[in-house]
């Protein structure tokens, strides 16, 4: 199977994507590997020098496959604030006093919150959940909802994927009865805020080496510490001890929504939460998936595409807390009817999404030709037409499409609102906390890949003006052409129903550990037909000498492959993509998955 990457010259060219492909060589090391791998497991050899290259080898091999729990979990005890966070909601528990959960709009913060209030409500402990809305209270902790929580009886309040730069709230509610726990992985400052324990793999004092968690894995943590301690105190002589296995599907939708590595630990509890999700014990996720027409067991896309866009739509056009309030729902009728409402609500954000994405490309192309043909070192488009619930997929979209940091604004009269995506090397999430000490932005702050914002509208042209020259040092980094590997430069036969199961069996793969992408080189389209309420979306046949493969591309609309496939006729590509299995109505077929083309 050696490949020389000199032998396709074609791989000299920017793709249509504005890519540059680079093919993984070959060497002894990966024959080797190839040979073992073959050998003793079956693993077809066109895997081996992709699998060399993201550090898999014959040690290491069945650890990377098996991705037991087990193997990666740690000690609770390791994290700092773990310990007395433990003991204080065990004697919670054992006293019957009532909490409150504020937790994030998003995917992570629903499942971590949803967790949280089912393992209360075995243990007999009443909680009361809090999700803002994005609209009227924006992001994080705010005093009034910390007051109705302590109105409803909550003198303990535990907040999920936020709170880690809540200062002003938290220093409100200082002085009262009421104690604050924060469970968080955004990046905090250097001074944390007044809680009475903070959990965030991220603190500076944090020496666990799990940077890599979201709130939903380490919610999960948590359950497992206060589980033990509260099997140690005898509590479930009277109850019997809950299978904390059965959150798994809940920590496998919030870990694999919220983006996060997945490696060892994250990719441990995404494969086996997976499995948990085939069994349908989540009275919400099952009439969700019922409700979303999947025909397939449950896989990382049916996650990331299909069940978590869905549960997000309430808190970007609708209600925030319709997402969680299906997690912890136990009456079938009354799952099916939010089920509804998601799904119509997502639909809605698709409109509002595909809308916004074609006017912020008309404003970056007027930019780009105003600048005589040069792309902005770092977009940022604003509109007062854009839904603010949709600004942070726009920003990711933009970001994909043009390969530069991007800051997507929603402009409002009182308070604009904003979102970013941005490239490695990059840190948007330190960007945004240097505007709000400059007093250019009202709040901000996330991860180095994400972040948010909100800002006045005054304001825009001068956090303009600061981006700009914040990111001019890094120009070396921007104007980098987009590098992407590829696993191997292969022919339509290639593309068996072993290699797809395979590349399945081996996932899930993610952010960090991305799926095995292939060539097809020198390949011709035909049948294209477009589906999808707007004809977003496509499906045509691959085909070359050695035989013929369906292949599929989502929203497309606003790509510049859209053009390509528009004219096919009697041309010649080469096609990057994955393979995958398509089990749609229990085909059980292999199907390519369009990413670029070469030309």
């Amino acid at each position: 199977m050696s490949q020389n990457p000199l032998n396709f010259e074609f791989l000299n060219n920017l793709s249509v994507q504005n890519t540059l492909w680079k093919l993984i060589p070959n060497n002894i090391e990966t024959d080797h590997l190839s040979l073992y791998l073959n050998q003793k497991f079956d693993v077809p050899y066109i895997l081996s020098p992709y699998l060399m290259s993201i550090g898999i080898n014959k040690i290491n091999f069945e650890h990377f496959f098996n991705s037991k729990i087990k193997d990666f979990f740690p000690d609770p005890f390791l994290f700092v604030d773990m310990e007395k966070t433990v003991l204080r909601l065990a004697d919670e528990i054992e006293n019957k006093r009532p909490i409150g959960i504020f937790g994030d709009y998003d995917v992570d913060g629903a499942t971590s919150a949803a967790m949280l209030y089912l393992f209360f409500k075995y243990c007999g402990l009443k909680s009361f959940i809090h999700i803002p809305d994005r609209f009227l209270e924006g992001y994080g902790p705010n005093t009034e909802a910390l007051k109705e929580l302590v109105k409803k009886g909550a003198k303990l309040i535990i907040t999920v994927d936020c709170g880690i730069t809540s200062f002003e709230p938290l220093e409100s509610m200082k002085n009262t009865d009421m104690d604050v726990i924060i469970v968080d992985h955004h990046k905090p400052t250097k001074i944390l805020p007044p809680a009475f324990s903070i959990i965030n793999p991220k603190r500076n004092d944090n020496k666990s080496g799990f940077e890599y968690l979201c709130a939903a894995g380490i919610t999960f943590i948590l359950l497992v510490g206060i589980n033990r301690e509260l099997k140690k105190r005898g509590f479930y002589q009277k109850l019997p001890e809950p299978n904390l296995i059965n959150f798994l599907d809940l920590v496998a939708l919030g870990t694999a929504c919220d983006v996060v590595p997945l490696v060892e630990l994250n990719r441990a509890l995404v494969k086996n939460g997976i499995k948990v999700m085939s069994e349908r014990k989540n009275l919400g996720l099952k009439s969700l998936y019922d409700i979303s027409n999947i025909n397939s067991s449950p896989n990382i896309e049916i996650l990331n595409f299909s069940l978590g866009p869905r549960i997000n739509a309430g808190g970007r056009i609708g209600s925030s807390k319709l997402g969680v309030n299906l997690l912890i729902e136990q009456d079938e009728d009354t799952a099916k009817e939010i089920s509804i409402k998601l799904d119509n609500l997502n639909n809605k954000r698709k409109l509002l999404t595909s809308q916004a994405e074609l006017e912020a490309i008309g404003i970056i192309e007027s930019q780009i030709e105003k600048n005589n043909g040069i792309l902005p070192d770092i977009l940022l488009v604003a509109n007062e037409d854009w839904h603010e619930g949709v600004v942070g997929i726009v920003a990711s979209k933009l970001k994909e499409k043009y390969n530069r940091p991007t800051c997507v604004i929603s402009i409002n009269e009182n308070l604009c609102k904003g979102s970013g995506r941005s490239i490695p090397g990059v840190s948007l999430g330190d960007l945004f906390q240097k505007a709000v000490d400059e007093k250019l932005l009202l709040k901000g702050g996330g991860h180095d890949m994400a972040a948010g914002l909100s800002i006045k509208k005054e304001k825009i042209e001068a956090f303009r003006t600061f981006l700009n020259s914040n990111v001019m040092h890094k120009n070396d980094i921007i104007h980098k052409n987009n590098i992407e590997d590829v696993a191997a430069i292969t022919n339509v036969s290639s593309c068996s129903y072993e290699l797809a199961k395979w590349i399945e069996k081996l996932g899930p793969w993610g952010e960090g550990i991305s799926v095995p992408k292939f060539i097809l080189e020198n390949s011709q389209i035909k049948n294209v037909k477009r589906f999808g309420v707007n004809m977003e979306h496509v499906t045509f046949t691959i085909f070359d000498n050695s035989g013929e493969i369906q292949c599929k591309r989502f929203n497309i609309l606003n790509s510049p492959l859209n053009k390509i496939l528009s004219d096919t006729m009697n041309k010649h590509f080469n096609i990057v993509g994955f393979l995958k299995l398509d089990s749609w109505n229990n085909r059980n077929r292999p199907e390519f998955q369009l990413l670029d083309i070469i030309i």
